[in-house]
């Protein structure tokens, strides 16, 4: 039975959800001499629990995607490791009236097949993404009218209406700019099985559920690129990732299980390193009629018997920070009052459930994307102390988002979602008619009105009353902001990124 209402595709670009990826035996093998050569930058390796989705950067929902298609493409703008908003093909913007912004190009730049950058190729990306309603992040941009060419380095981009996060939407990777008449004379199809940018690193190879291969751009118009070769190999197996490490046939891999973390830094040549990254992992329940979690106070008694410290303990060995919040510290309008602080109470949960009528306990289905399984099954304990009664669903990642999509996951879904906006528009996730049937017109209205807002001290307050209301409302279970885990070789410099994407060229050898 269906819980879930339809998804809007505003909302696609931040499920920053990993995925889960299994190698063919009959694939060509990945290079496993190790990275270590005569000069050093030679080659990077680094070790994913998924494979890329796509090279099409306007048609992807998934960060390991994302991850990776940072490195062939630029943007206008981009974000630094900090998260502050900095130049990339644009040199500098200005908003001219609430509807027009200003971008002067950078000049000199040339793309991988040696076509010159200019206007024309901003006007043809950002209008082909701004268009085609068959492309995930559509309704990401739909609300561009147009982009106009003022000369060969400078645009004017029109929005239907005022639109405060013009410059977080070009800041992402879908916003990636592709050189318009090789597009247009060898079509999408071919052009995404060798895709043209201007970035630090060019497409060489995909070997589907093995290996992604880059190689540097020499040309690259910010100076020669760090690294002559770049491998994102996929290992799905944790074990397999962890040994890889440990052998130097990789130099990052991501997503370590916590019982490696001390085997790992306790290795001749090894660390590991914990970041805070985007992704924040919650619980959505239905608010629809026949749910039991319809009644609020159902969802209180869920919230209350979940002990996220707990979890963060001994699952995650500390690798979190509790929050009742998605808009975490660094984010446009955080209610950090919200941040670092959970409500733990199992008593009063067993009280909640009886005063909804349920003395004898409820059951609740919960999908579960397979990543998370260890944590969901954790929370399902719990709930089982005050009588609630998990079904838990585990799915593979690839299905889990093909249900999501479909409308037909559980009346609870057990996710990791991110924010690679950097913005509480985030929030728009319980807005109306998306993702659940929760319901409430003055969160509604407050979304409306920051949606437009171009006073950016009102959207803020906007965004922060909505925290509170889905706080107290429990429109979500919101449990914790999880730290990235990285094993690193101690050749390298490298430290993980907020959004999770790997930006290689800030990647460098240890002196």
């Amino acid at each position: 039975m269906k819980k879930f209402k339809a998804l809007s595709m505003m909302l696609i670009i931040t499920m920053l959800l990993a995925a889960c990826g299994f190698t063919d035996p009959d694939e060509e093998p990945k290079n496993t001499e190790g990275s270590e050569t005569t000069d050093g930058y030679s080659l990077l390796t680094i070790a994913n629990p998924a494979d890329i989705t796509t090279l099409d950067p306007q048609n992807n929902n998934v960060i390991t995607t994302s991850a990776v298609l940072v490195n062939i493409y630029n943007k206008l703008v981009k974000r630094d490791a900090s998260g502050e908003i900095v130049p990339d093909l644009a040199t500098a913007w200005e908003q001219i009236d609430d509807t027009t912004w200003e971008f002067t190009l950078t000049e000199g730049v040339t793309f991988h097949n040696g076509d010159d950058f200019t206007a024309e190729d901003v006007k043809f990306s950002l209008e082909r993404v701004a268009n085609d309603n068959t492309l995930q992040q559509y309704s990401v941009f739909n609300k561009i009218a147009e982009v106009k060419v003022v000369d060969d380095h400078t645009v004017h981009i029109v929005t239907e209406e005022a639109d405060p996060q013009l410059l977080s939407r070009l800041s992402t990777v879908a916003a990636s700019i592709f050189p318009a008449a090789h597009f247009e004379e060898v079509g999408a199809e071919e052009f995404f099985q060798h895709p043209v940018g201007t970035g630090a690193y060019q497409f060489s190879d995909w070997k589907k559920d093995n290996y992604v291969e880059l190689t540097r751009f020499e040309d690259y118009f910010e100076g020669e690129p760090n690294w002559e070769k770049v491998h994102f190999t996929v290992v799905p197996e944790d074990s397999t990732r962890v040994a890889e490490l440990l052998t130097n046939e990789v130099d990052i891999a991501f997503n370590i299980p916590t019982a490696d973390i001390d085997r790992i830094n306790d290795n001749d040549g090894t660390h590991v390193k914990l970041e805070p990254i985007q992704r924040v992992i919650q619980l959505w329940l239905s608010t629809e009629e026949d749910a039991p979690t319809a009644d609020p106070r159902v969802r209180e008694a869920i919230d209350l018997a979940i002990d996220n410290q707990v979890i963060i303990d001994e699952i995650l060995l500390g690798a979190a920070t509790p929050t009742r919040t998605h808009v975490t510290p660094g984010n446009f309008g955080a209610n950090e009052s919200l941040y670092d602080t959970y409500e733990y109470d199992p008593e009063r949960a067993k009280e909640l459930l009886a005063e909804a009528g349920y003395e004898d306990g409820i059951t609740v289905d919960i999908s579960v994307n397979n990543y998370y399984t260890e944590m969901a099954e954790v929370v399902g304990g719990m709930l089982q102390e005050v009588g609630i009664t998990a079904n838990l669903e585990l799915l593979e990642q690839s299905q889990f988002a093909k249900r999501l999509f479909a409308e037909d996951l559980a009346e609870g879904v057990f996710v990791g979602w991110g924010n690679d906006m950097f913005d509480g528009s985030v929030l728009e996730l319980f807005r109306e008619d998306n993702v659940t049937s929760y319901a409430n017109e003055e969160v509604d209205e407050l979304l409306n009105e920051a949606a437009y807002n171009m006073n950016e001290e009102e959207r803020s307050e906007q965004y922060q009353q909505v925290q509170e209301i889905l706080a107290e409302d429990r429109g979500v279970v919101y449990l914790f902001q999880l730290e990235g885990r990285y094993g690193v070789s101690d050749r390298i410099d490298y430290t993980p990124r907020l959004d999770e994407l790997y930006v290689v060229d800030e990647i460098t050898l240890n002196e």
